[in-house]
């Protein structure tokens, strides 16, 4: 075949219409390659640019020609002006000259007509020339004002009838000199305004030849961009003449490419049945392969693909080998996922028993806490009672002291009273009836030493129980009864002092009628004795209950001391208890989060087992357990005793 030979041939000669172009050999080349290649843009650009270049140009030279216009006309005003103030000045100077000449006062009229013209000349042209000028101008002003006050004398002394006075005045060196000034500072103002309209002028006119040189200057680059686009225009449709040229010869060359294009057609059509059989056997392989794949997607991992010797066969190969990995990998997954689910189950009734058990114990430290509060508070109260019995003790053990005191004085004027019986024998018949009283007075000290021996004999009781006791609410109950027998004690204290109180009246009554008891003084020295006798074993009964209230007080103050202890092993009993507590609460909260990971675990477990079992699994291997008892854990019964315990 010769048709890659054709086609370089028909190549060159496309080609060749291009070579001039491909190798520019200076700069104006350069712009006019970029100009052909951007022809239709180039020629908008120009053609807009060249619009808005004139238009500016022209509005530059009309907006000057309109200012210098401007300019002119004003300046031609102001010089019109300057003319007019000229004039009317020296109209001024003539027209107070002629009234003093002529004594006429019609010039004097005249000159007041004159004045406001002039006034108003000099205010136009101040306002249409510089500061400068200005200034200048108004260095004239002294000699005007005196030249205008001259003028006035003037015309005064013409009115008066002095018109030669007025004339000498109009004519004197004075007047001149001050003319002369006025006239001299009016010509420098003048001047400065003759340059100032030159030199504005002159401005206008550079203003007006930068422009026409601008414009020229546009129109010259306007003139040389549109010859570039002409000669663009000329190449480009010269260019166009030659390609069609070489499109007429590279189309004969076509024709002849196309004869060997239909050879190279029927040897293609050839290789492309064969190509096309290969391409149907391998797209049934490769149907069969996504038949397997399907069958995978749905879940049926049990599948496999024909193995055969063409390249599809280790396709095959290959996906028949990953089938089965995959089939291993979700039967380990389904496993372990039974195992995971069984696990968190028991895994939650562990936590449920620990749960369970830390609530009970929760309840029992809480109990406990009670108890200990109760048992604080009942020995506090055992405390204060307890102090009270013993300050109660110590003023029965004063009291018992004062009365074994005053028994014994008793017992001396008792034995005043023997010796004194035979001073008594003439009042024999008056004591009669004391014997009565002190019959009766003695039958009230048997009663007290029956009862302060029943007192002693319940203290004895008392204190022996009070020994015997630990437990602080019995102790108050015995507190109780020693509070009970201080009262009877302090009752019995008082009726003596009440007996006493009456034997000293009827001791009166005796010393009033002893006369008359002398029948009955034997008697009464018995009685005497017997009461002597009486007031001695009060006294040793008085002496026993000294003894029993000081052992009782030795005992409260031990049962005060165990009181203490028992509150401080309390205490700390109670911080035990509350350290429990917290720990209890902190393993219920371990507890929660244990059941919530458990629950957790559970689902994903189950949510793993149910995308598993969409999948079709082969056979179970023997050496892969599916039970997930085997799993080793902790029995629930061990886990609830290791919480009880705790």
């Amino acid at each position: 075949m010769n048709s890659p030979q054709s086609q370089s041939s028909a190549t060159d000669q496309m080609s060749s219409i291009q070579t001039a172009s491909l190798e520019p050999a200076s700069p104006m080349a350069r712009v006019r390659e970029f100009v052909r290649s951007h022809l239709v843009d180039t020629i908008w650009v120009t053609i807009f640019g060249s619009a808005v270049l004139v238009t500016l140009s022209t509005l530059n030279i009309k907006t000057i020609s309109e200012r210098m216009e401007k300019t002119v006309d004003r300046q031609f005003a102001l010089q019109k002006r300057t003319g007019q103030i000229t004039h009317l000045d020296e109209v001024l100077t003539m027209s107070a000259r002629m009234a003093a000449s002529t004594g006429d006062l019609k010039w004097q009229k005249r000159y007041d007509s004159y004045v406001p013209v002039l006034d108003i000349a000099i205010k136009d042209t101040l306002n249409n020339v510089t500061p400068e000028i200005r200034a200048e101008a108004s260095k004239t002003d002294d000699a005007n004002i005196k030249l205008i006050e001259m003028e006035t004398q003037s015309f005064e002394l013409v009115k008066q009838g002095k018109a030669p006075e007025a004339l000498k005045l109009l004519l004197g060196s004075q007047y001149s000199e001050l003319k002369a000034e006025y006239a001299k500072g009016n010509k420098q103002v003048l001047d400065q305004i003759d340059r100032l309209i030159k030199q504005q002028l002159k401005a206008y006119q550079q203003e007006l030849t930068t422009s026409i040189q601008v414009a020229v200057i546009v129109f010259l680059i306007l003139l040389a961009i549109w010859i570039l686009v002409v000669l663009a225009v000329r190449d480009y449709i010269r260019e166009r003449q030659a390609a069609q040229e070489a499109i007429k010869k590279s189309q004969l060359d076509l024709l002849i490419l196309n004869s060997q294009l239909q050879e190279e057609i029927e040897t293609r059509k050839q290789q492309e049945e064969e190509i096309r059989q290969n391409s149907d056997q391998l797209q049934e392989d490769i149907l069969e392969l996504l038949d397997v794949v399907s069958t995978v997607e749905e879940g049926d991992l049990t599948t496999q693909a024909n193995v055969n010797e063409r390249a599809t066969g280790l396709i095959a190969d290959t996906l028949n080998r990953l089938i089965e990995e995959l089939g291993a990998i979700l039967q380990q997954v389904s496993v372990t996922s039974s195992q995971v689910s069984s696990n968190s189950n028991r895994q939650k009734d562990i936590v449920a028993v620990v749960a369970q058990n830390t609530d009970q114990q929760s309840q029992e430290v809480m109990q406990v806490l009670e108890l200990v509060d109760e048992v604080r508070r009942f020995a506090n109260h055992a405390a204060q009672q307890l102090a009270t019995t013993n300050e109660s003790l110590v003023t029965l053990n004063g009291a018992v002291a004062k009365g074994q005191v005053e028994i014994g004085a008793l017992g001396e004027e008792i034995e005043v009273l023997q010796q004194g019986s035979d001073r008594i024998v003439q009042q024999m018949k008056t004591l009669g009836e004391f014997v009565g009283l002190t019959d009766q007075f003695v039958y009230d000290q048997s009663d007290i030493a029956e009862q302060t021996q029943m007192l002693a004999l319940n203290a004895a009781l008392v204190a022996a129980r009070a020994s015997e006791q630990t437990d602080p609410r019995k102790f108050a109950a015995v507190a109780q009864e020693f509070e009970s027998i201080a009262n009877q004690v302090s009752q019995l204290a008082q009726q003596t002092n009440e007996g006493l109180g009456s034997l000293e009246q009827r001791s009166a009554q005796i010393h009033r009628v002893v006369a008359d008891v002398d029948a009955d003084v034997q008697r009464l020295g018995g009685v005497v004795e017997e009461f002597t006798q009486g007031v001695r074993h009060t006294q040793g009964v008085f002496q026993t209950v000294q003894d029993v209230t000081g052992q009782a007080v030795v005992s409260g103050e031990t049962v005060a001391q165990t009181s203490q202890e028992i509150v401080q092993v309390t205490e700390k009993t109670a911080i035990t208890m509350e350290a429990i507590a917290q720990l209890s609460t902190q393993i219920a909260s371990q507890s929660d989060d244990a059941h919530h990971l458990a629950d957790a675990m559970n689902q994903l477990s189950s949510e793993l087992l149910g995308k598993v079992q969409v999948f079709k699994l082969p056979a179970v291997p023997d050496d892969i357990s599916l039970d997930p008892a085997t799993s080793s854990q902790k029995p629930v019964s061990t886990v609830s005793e290791s919480a009880a315990v705790v």
